[in-house]
């Protein structure tokens, strides 16, 4: 499974992802630097083809924190 910051990267770089999904640049810089595609643009990854909505979703969930035993999650 790749992390959002693969996507990115696999995609060609920042400037050719940010291209694709008519996203600025800089915001898809600080996107890879957080490994964080924000929900909005999940869509537009989708239809631009470098990544599936269950491939967003996984990447996701897997930068959630476990929940810590005794603590409601």
């Amino acid at each position: 499974m790749r992390s959002h910051e693969q996507i990115i990267t696999d995609a060609g770089g920042v400037t050719a992802f940010a291209q694709a999904i008519s996203a600025p640049a800089n915001r898809a810089q600080q996107w890879k630097r957080l490994d964080s595609i924000p929900a909005p643009y999940w869509k537009a990854v989708v239809v631009a083809g470098l990544a599936t909505f269950e491939e967003m979703a996984e990447a996701a969930e897997k930068r959630r924190p476990e929940p810590q035993e005794g603590l409601a999650a």
